[in-house]
């Protein structure tokens, strides 16, 4: 009797669940013809997209000072079915650091502070339970290698907006380490976050408003900010899963935000904006006029662990070096991606996230395409 009970329970559930969650099949078709460039990467974009039934997708193409193709796919929820366009506002997770990392970068030009500086030099008041965080350099937590854990719970539904959480988030905090300083790669969020209250400590700003002030708006970033209330309700996408047992998509009811995990997660941005982006950062590499701090961003970080600089991730598509940064949140999927040597960028944005692979699915035949001059 229990067992069929049981059973009964288990069937009522997955009945609610095939109620409750709306069957969504991707089915896009190009609206490019020919043979040429838009063609391709239209295709390539929309097969993507139906294969792995992603809602809404935007990618931006940069090559020297031009946005060479900006466009957006899908829709921004499957239950309203609005386009989005290379306008449209995604959350883009980790690729937050790449802003936060040129940010620390941006202090260290105007001295004020060096890279191999301790930590505690800037938060004195910072807790610890483990006498090594005193060991811990502005560099080890650009790249990694601080030896202070991940973030487990990042607490979306907080939706946190006051000028204080940042603060108060970092001060209560009693930081033991995974690992002695500068021994071990292992990626942290909280580092960043960490981070992002030294910026605050020293520019005496929310992070938020002096990554708005000083890197957002003066690359023409103008739709875009770390701070999700400040978005346009009209660009704005909604967050969506995959359910494990009926495999149908959904949409997520809490979108990604609370203000104290700003420095390493909450940049909401567009494809056009993240294209402004990386043409001025590709041009801040390009300066040679004097000592270039943003150049060592760019470089391998950690001998044991070559594929990490200060804040980018580092690889190489046909034996082209490439900088980047890939995000991941609840309901939402990014990469972006720059080839400095021949002053190239690309970025994907999706509000979806399952099969992530998809990304670089997508991006890399896009990069040799632009590399082949096709």
């Amino acid at each position: 009797m229990k067992r069929i009970l049981s059973i009964f329970i288990a069937l009522l559930f997955l009945s609610l669940i095939n109620c409750s969650c709306q069957r969504f099949n991707q089915n896009i078709t190009s609206t490019e013809s020919g043979n040429g460039f838009t063609q391709k990467v239209d295709s390539l974009v929309i097969s993507k997209m139906n294969t792995y039934n992603i809602p809404g997708l935007a990618i931006g193409l940069v090559v020297s000072d031009t946005i060479l193709y900006n466009k957006g796919y899908g829709v921004k929820s499957i239950n309203k079915l609005e386009p989005v366009t290379e306008n449209t506002i995604f959350h883009t997770a980790s690729v937050s650091k790449l802003f936060t990392a040129q940010a620390i970068m941006m202090l260290v030009s105007k001295g004020k502070l060096t890279l191999d500086e301790k930590l505690s030099n800037f938060v004195p008041d910072l807790k610890n339970k483990d006498k090594r965080v005193e060991n811990i350099t502005i560099r080890s937590l650009l790249n990694h290698t601080s030896g202070l854990p991940d973030v487990h719970n990042y607490h979306w539904e907080y939706n946190n907006q006051s000028e204080e959480s940042l603060e108060n988030y970092i001060l209560d905090l009693n930081l033991k380490l995974k690992y002695e300083p500068f021994s071990n790669y292992h990626y942290s969020n909280l580092g960043y976050n960490i981070l992002g209250y030294v910026i605050e400590r020293l520019t005496n700003t929310s992070f938020d408003l002096y990554l708005k002030e000083h890197i957002l708006a003066t690359s023409g970033m103008n739709n875009s900010d770390f701070r999700y209330f400040k978005i346009s309700d009209s660009l704005k996408v909604a967050p969506h899963s995959k359910n494990r047992i009926t495999r149908k998509i959904y949409e997520r009811r809490t979108y990604p935000y609370t203000r104290e995990q700003a420095p390493g997660s909450t940049l909401n941005s567009s494809a056009t904006d993240l294209s402004k982006w990386m043409i001025s950062f590709l041009q801040l590499l390009d300066n040679s006029s004097s000592e270039n701090v943003y150049a060592k961003m760019t470089e391998p970080g950690f001998s044991s662990y070559p594929y990490i600089g200060l804040g980018f991730q580092l690889s190489k598509i046909d034996s082209k070096v490439t900088i980047g940064h890939y995000g991941g949140d609840k309901g939402f999927r990014s990469y972006l991606l720059m080839i400095p040597e021949e002053k190239m960028g690309l970025v994907l944005l999706a509000n979806c996230d399952y099969d992530e692979d998809f990304r670089q699915e997508i991006l890399h035949p896009i990069a040799k395409l632009m590399l082949n001059g096709k």
